[in-house]
């Protein structure tokens, strides 16, 4: 065997011992997740949607009412990073509006 074959083989089998999860690390990882609590993300609500042409867009004004595709007493979705999460129904809180909780969406586990 040769100088380059035998720095190959060591130097391929340092880099395998070097990225080979150490078992209790392995262990430790999914259970402490607190480095991800305080991660941002956006939470945002959507009450409905329509459609319309560019004409009925550019013809909006101070008052126009946009019907939507819901019921008033329909459930909002409400969206963390553009990814349906939860369905609630719009209250007030104070002066601001809120969203209650009525509906966790459990999404299958992908592959």
């Amino acid at each position: 065997m040769s100088d380059t074959e035998t720095t190959e083989e060591t130097t391929t089998e340092a880099t395998v011992k070097a990225t080979a999860p150490d078992s209790a690390a392995a262990t430790a990882a999914p259970s402490n997740l607190d480095f991800l609590l305080d991660v941002p993300v956006k939470l945002s609500a959507e009450l409905g949607s329509c459609k319309m042409t560019m004409q009925e867009l550019l013809d909006l004004d101070l008052g126009t009412v946009v019907q939507l595709d819901k019921p008033a007493n329909a459930n909002v979705d409400v969206y963390v990073n553009q990814k349906l999460v939860a369905r609630g129904e719009v209250v007030v809180a104070e002066d601001n509006f809120g969203i209650r909780i009525k509906e966790i969406v459990a999404q299958a586990a992908g592959p």
